[in-house]
C-alpha cells in the first residue's frame, strides 16, 4: 500500500540513487537494435544549471525514455563545456571577490590549475543537478571539452584543417570584446537598438571651400579618417570628387571618393571611411586600396590621436572630442538617434571592430557542404522555419575568427622557434618574472609549427621553442561534439554504432554558433550529418516576456522549485508550454498545477489500492466489455495513448504533456473512478479494478518519460497485478494501443451523458446549490437517440450530478422558478423552490453582473484605444480580446440564470 501523502523527496532521492546504482541509463551496443542517440548540449561549467537547462534536458529526456520504452538502444551522452570566456569570466570575478586577486597575480599555468579544480566543483554541482531533475544520463561516462581524448579530437581536427589551408593566420578586421580582452567571432555577436546621437561633422576642402559634411555615430575615430565617401548617383557632391578635405581637429587632408555602399537617403549621403574601425569602411578600404589606420587600442584606449587624447578611454575620448568640435564650429548639429549597436554575446560590452592578426578558418566549402545537406533533407529543422534562417546565414557565411585572447581553453596547436621566428614574437615577463609570449606577427616573420606537444625546430632542429599564446574559441571543440564524444579520431564500435545520432535538442539562440558548425564538422570528418533532426526550443522567460537575468532579480531556481514542489511537478509544467519553437513566459505559479497534478494521480492510485484488500493476483483486462462507461474509458485510454505517442514522435512535448494530463485527472480520476465506486460492492468488482489497474499502470507508463519518479513510485506498488517482471518502467515497453478497443458509439453515448452532467452541474454552482443538497431535474427530448442513452444510463446522471429524482419525457413544460439549460437536443429544466432564497440570489446575480459590466467596459474602453492597439504587444491585445468575449459570455449567462428567478 502506498503511503498516505506523496513525499516528492523520499521518493526522488532514492530512486535517483537506484538508477545510478543499477546503472539503468548505461547503453549497450547491441546489433539487433536499432541505435536512438542524443547527445547532451554540454552545460558550461559557470555555476548551477538555470531554468533552461531544466526545459531543455527535459525535452530530450523524454525522447530518450520514450525511444528506449520502443525497443529502441537509447543513449544519452553526458557532458560539460569548458566554457572559455564565459568561465574565465566567471572565475577572474570569483578570484577577485574571495581572494583579491587577478589572473595575472597567478600567472598562466597557475590560474589554468585553479580553473581546472573549479571544473571539478562546478561539474560535482551539475552532475548533482542531473541526479535531482530525474534525466536519464549515466554519469559513469561524462565527457568533457578539455578531457584528454576530446583534447585528441580537437588537435586531430586542426591539424587535418591545416593540413588542406583551411585554417590560417592572417590581419583582418575582427570582432573585438574590450571587456573580455578577446577576439570574437561574427556568431558571437549580438545586436541591439540603443539611444544614441548622430553628429553632422564639417570636412572643410583643403582649398579654403567649404568641403563637406559628414554624419557619423562614432566621432572618436575621425583621427584614422582616411577618405570621405558618396554614392556615385549623388549629383550634389560630383563637383568634389577627387579633391581633398581635412579632417577636423587635425591638418590632414583626406580624398573624397565614389562608392556605391553609401546610402544615398543616410545622414548628409557623405560617410567618413574608417577602415580600422568599421566593418562596411573596412570593405571600402579594400577597393579602393586605402590604408588602414587605428586609433583605440585592444583595451579601448586611444592612440595615434593628437596629445589631448591620447590614453584616453574611448568613451570619455569622444566627449571630449565633440566638445571640442563644437568649439571649433565644425559640430554643425547633433541628432538623436537609434543605433543598431554590437554587443558581445557574453558581458554585453559594445564590440570595437579591430584590425589584428587573428587564426581563422575558411569557410566557403565547409559552409557549401551543410548548406547542400540541408537542401537535400538531410537534416531537418523543427520548427521548419529555421530552416530559411540556416540556410541564408550559410550563404552569407565570413571565415570563422577562431583564436581567443584568454588563457582557459584549448591552447592553439601552434609553435614557435625563438631562433627562426625571432622577429615576428613579443615577449614581456609576467608578475612572477616569467617571460611569456604575448603577440604573434606573420607579417614579421614568424614560422609556425603544427603540433600537440612541445616539437623540435625543423629549420634549425633547436627545441627553444614556444607555443602560440591563444586558445581555440570554446565553439571549436563543440562543433566536433558529435563524434569527439565516441573518442574519434579513434575509430571506437561505439562510433561506428552511434554515429551519426538521431537528433539534436538545443535553444534556437545557438543555432549559428553550435548547431550549423556541427554539421559542417561533421561532413568534414565523419562525410555524414552528425543528426537528421534539430528540435529548436524556447527560451524560459519571466511572466512578462522578459528574459531571465539575476540583474533583473527575475531568475527561477529550479533547485529551489524542486525543494518545494518535486522534479516531477518542475519538469511536467514545462512540458506543459513547451509548444515546438515558442518561449515560454514561466513563473512560480507554473508549477502548482502540475505539482496539484501529482497529487491527483497519487491519491487516484491509493484509492485503487484500498478498495483491492484480498486481491493479490495479476488482474487481465476484460476482454469483453457491456457496461457503458467501461467501453468508453478503454476507448479514450486507446485514444489518448495514441495521440501522446503521435505529439511526442512530431516533438509536440506540450501536446502529448496536454493530453495525459486531461485523459488522468479527467477522464480518469473526474469521471471514471466516480462511475465506478458503485460497483466495489457489486460482483463487478473485479471487473472494473482490472480495468482500473490496467489503464492506470498504463497510463504510467506513457506518462513515465514525463514524470519519472512518481510514475515508478506508484507502479512498483501495482506490478504484482500486472504482466510486467521488469524492476523500472523505463525497461518496459511503452504501452501499444490496441483498435479493437476503440468504441465510437460509446464515445457518443458517454459524451451526451457528460455534457447533460456538466450542464446540471454548472446551474448548482452559478446558484451556489451546496453538493449535499440533492436536486430534481426534468429532462425533455425529441431525440430518439439522446432519449434512449438518457434512459438507459439514468444512474450516471443521478450518482455524477447529485440528482435525487430525475424526469425524462418528451415534452415538459417548464417550471414555475426553474433554471433553464440546454445540452444537444435536450432541454434540462432545475426547479429552484427550496434550493434557495429568490431575493437574495437575485440580489447576488446582479451584483455579480455590474461587475462583469465594468470588465466589458473597461476591455471595450482599452480595445477602442488607438495607441494600446498601436503599441501594445500582440499578445496583450489578444489577451484583453479573449477576456472581452468570456466576460460577454459569463453575462448572458448571469442574464439567463436571473430570467430563472422569475
Amino acid at each position: 500500500m502506498l503511503p498516505k501523502a506523496y513525499d516528492p523527496k523520499l521518493v526522488e532521492e532514492k530512486l535517483a540513487k537506484l538508477w545510478q546504482d543499477k546503472q539503468v541509463f548505461k547503453s549497450k551496443i547491441d546489433a539487433a537494435k536499432k541505435p536512438y542517440v542524443i547527445v547532451i548540449p554540454p552545460p558550461n561549467i559557470t555555476g548551477a544549471l538555470h531554468i533552461g537547462h531544466g526545459l531543455n534536458n527535459t525535452l530530450q529526456d523524454v525522447l530518450i525514455r520514450y525511444h528506449r520504452m520502443k525497443g529502441e538502444s537509447a543513449n544519452w551522452v553526458p557532458g560539460l563545456d569548458h566554457g572559455g570566456i564565459a568561465t574565465q569570466n566567471v572565475v577572474e570575478k570569483a578570484l577577485a571577490k574571495e581572494q583579491k586577486l587577478t589572473r595575472h597575480d597567478l600567472g598562466r599555468e597557475q590560474f589554468v590549475q585553479h580553473v581546472w579544480q573549479w571544473y571539478k566543483e562546478c561539474g560535482n554541482t551539475i552532475y548533482n543537478q542531473f541526479e535531482k531533475m530525474g534525466w536519464a544520463l549515466d554519469q559513469s561516462n561524462i565527457r568533457f571539452t578539455m578531457d584528454e581524448k576530446r583534447a585528441a579530437s580537437v588537435y586531430e581536427s586542426f591539424k587535418r584543417l591545416w593540413d588542406k589551408k583551411y585554417i590560417y593566420r592572417g590581419k583582418r578586421l575582427i570582432n573585438w570584446c574590450v571587456r573580455c580582452s578577446t577576439a570574437l567571432s561574427d556568431a558571437e555577436v549580438e545586436h541591439e537598438q540603443r539611444a544614441g546621437s548622430l553628429w553632422h561633422l564639417r570636412y572643410k576642402g583643403e582649398d579654403g571651400g567649404e568641403g563637406i559634411v559628414i554624419a557619423t555615430t562614432r566621432p572618436e575615430t575621425i583621427f584614422a579618417d582616411v577618405a570621405v565617401a558618396v554614392n556615385p548617383k549623388d549629383e550634389r557632391y560630383q563637383n568634389l570628387l577627387g579633391k581633398k578635405v581635412i579632417i577636423p581637429l587635425t591638418n590632414r587632408a583626406i580624398p573624397v571618393i565614389a562608392d556605391e555602399a553609401v546610402e544615398l537617403g543616410f545622414g548628409t549621403g557623405a560617410l567618413k571611411i574608417t577602415p580600422a574601425h568599421d566593418a562596411v569602411d573596412y570593405e571600402v578600404g579594400k577597393r579602393h586600396n586605402l590604408e588602414a589606420l587605428s586609433v583605440i587600442n585592444d583595451k579601448g584606449k586611444m592612440i595615434n590621436t593628437p596629445q589631448k587624447y591620447l590614453g584616453m578611454d574611448r568613451d570619455l575620448a569622444k566627449k571630449e572630442v565633440v566638445k571640442d568640435l563644437e568649439e571649433s564650429g565644425l559640430l554643425v548639429k547633433t541628432e538623436k538617434y537609434v543605433n543598431a549597436v554590437s554587443t558581445c554575446y557574453r558581458c554585453n560590452s559594445p564590440i570595437e571592430p579591430f584590425l589584428s592578426e587573428q587564426w581563422f578558418v575558411k569557410m566557403d566549402n565547409l559552409a557549401a557542404n551543410a548548406l547542400k545537406a540541408i537542401e537535400d533533407n538531410r537534416v531537418n529543422f523543427h520548427p521548419e522555419r529555421w530552416r530559411t534562417q540556416t540556410t541564408n546565414w550559410l550563404k552569407n557565411i565570413q571565415d570563422w575568427c577562431i583564436s581567443r585572447q584568454i588563457w582557459w581553453g584549448h591552447r592553439i596547436p601552434v609553435w614557435y622557434c625563438r631562433h627562426c621566428s625571432q622577429k615576428g614574437l613579443t615577449f614581456i615577463k609576467d608578475k612572477q618574472g616569467n617571460e611569456q609570449l604575448t603577440k604573434v606577427s606573420f607579417e614579421d616573420g614568424a614560422k609556425p609549427i603544427v603540433s600537440q606537444t612541445k616539437p623540435v625546430c625543423p629549420d634549425c632542429g633547436g627545441n627553444d621553442v614556444v607555443q602560440d599564446p591563444d586558445v581555440l574559441d570554446t565553439w571549436f571543440s563543440s562543433a566536433l561534439w558529435p563524434f569527439s564524444v565516441f573518442d574519434w579520431p579513434a575509430q571506437t564500435p561505439e562510433l561506428k554504432y552511434y554515429y551519426p545520432t538521431s537528433m539534436l535538442v538545443t535553444g534556437y539562440e545557438i543555432i549559428y554558433l553550435w548547431v550549423a558548425r556541427m554539421i559542417m564538422m561533421g561532413l568534414e570528418f565523419m562525410d555524414d550529418v552528425p543528426f537528421p533532426d534539430v528540435f529548436l526550443n524556447g527560451i524560459v522567460r519571466d511572466k512578462t516576456g522578459k528574459k531571465m537575468s539575476k540583474s533583473l532579480g527575475n531568475v527561477v531556481d529550479p533547485l529551489d522549485l524542486i525543494k518545494k514542489y518535486g522534479a516531477d511537478a518542475l519538469r511536467f509544467s514545462l512540458l506543459l508550454q513547451a509548444a515546438p519553437g515558442k518561449d515560454i513566459p514561466y513563473g512560480e505559479d507554473s508549477i502548482v498545477g502540475p505539482r496539484n497534478f501529482c497529487n491527483k494521480i497519487y491519491n487516484a492510485a491509493r484509492f485503487i489500492q484500498m478498495n483491492m484488500e484480498g486481491f493479490d493476483k495479476k488482474l487481465d483486462l476484460p476482454k469483453e466489455n457491456t457496461e457503458l462507461c467501461d467501453k468508453w474509458i478503454l476507448s479514450r485510454y486507446n485514444k489518448a495513448i495514441k495521440a501522446t505517442a503521435e505529439a511526442i514522435e512530431n516533438y509536440n512535448m506540450a501536446a502529448a504533456a496536454e493530453t495525459l494530463y486531461h485523459f488522468l485527472w479527467g477522464d480518469f480520476c473526474d469521471w471514471y473512478i466516480e462511475l465506478a465506486k458503485p460497483r466495489f460492492n457489486t460482483d463487478g468488482k473485479e471487473h472494473v479494478l482490472a480495468i482500473l489497474v490496467q489503464v492506470l499502470y498504463g497510463t504510467l507508463k506513457a506518462l513515465h518519460p514525463m514524470m519519472p519518479f512518481i510514475t515508478d513510485e506508484i507502479a512498483m506498488s501495482f506490478k504484482k497485478f500486472t504482466s510486467e517482471n521488469k524492476e523500472f518502467l523505463i525497461e518496459e515497453t511503452y504501452p501499444l494501443t490496441n483498435a479493437a478497443f476503440v468504441d465510437e458509439a460509446a464515445l457518443k453515448d458517454m459524451a451526451l451523458l457528460q455534457g447533460i452532467i456538466t450542464e446540471i452541474r454548472t446551474i448548482r454552482a452559478q446558484f451556489n446549490v451546496p453538493p449535499s443538497l440533492k436536486i430534481k431535474t426534468l429532462l425533455a427530448t425529441k431525440d430518439a437517440w439522446e432519449a434512449e442513452v438518457i434512459n438507459k444510463h439514468q444512474n450516471y446522471i443521478t450518482a455524477m450530478a447529485k440528482v435525487a429524482a430525475l424526469t425524462l419525457a418528451t415534452e415538459i413544460e417548464k417550471p414555475r422558478q426553474a433554471a433553464t439549460a440546454v445540452y444537444g437536443n435536450t432541454t434540462i429544466y432545475i426547479p429552484l423552490e427550496g434550493l434557495i432564497d429568490f431575493d437574495k440570489e437575485k440580489a447576488r446575480l446582479n451584483k455579480e453582473l455590474a461587475t462583469v459590466n465594468n470588465g466589458i467596459a473597461n476591455r471595450q474602453k482599452m480595445l477602442g484605444n488607438e495607441n494600446f492597439i498601436k503599441n501594445a504587444p500582440a499578445e496583450q491585445i489578444a489577451k484583453a480580446k479573449e477576456e472581452l468575449k468570456q466576460m460577454e459570455l459569463k453575462a448572458e449567462q448571469i442574464k439567463t440564470s436571473i430570467s430563472g428567478l422569475d
